[in-house]
């Protein structure tokens, strides 16, 4: 194999690696985040501040 082609494969496997790396870190952050906005929503519903809507209100009557 020429150096060409090894520096080639080299710089492809590492693009990959930071891919892999890149795609996981956000998938962990991004449930972090649904977690605490399930959480936040909790909050709020169990505050009472807020009414539910009636079916006519949600039908735009």
């Amino acid at each position: 194999m020429s150096p060409e082609l090894i520096g080639i494969l080299g710089v492809g496997a590492a693009l990959a690696g930071l891919i892999v790396t890149a795609v996981l870190w956000i998938s962990g952050w991004l449930r972090d985040v649904d977690r605490r906005l399930a959480r936040l929503e909790g909050l709020i519903e169990g505050s009472g501040l807020f009414r539910p809507r009636e079916p006519s209100e949600a039908a735009g009557d």
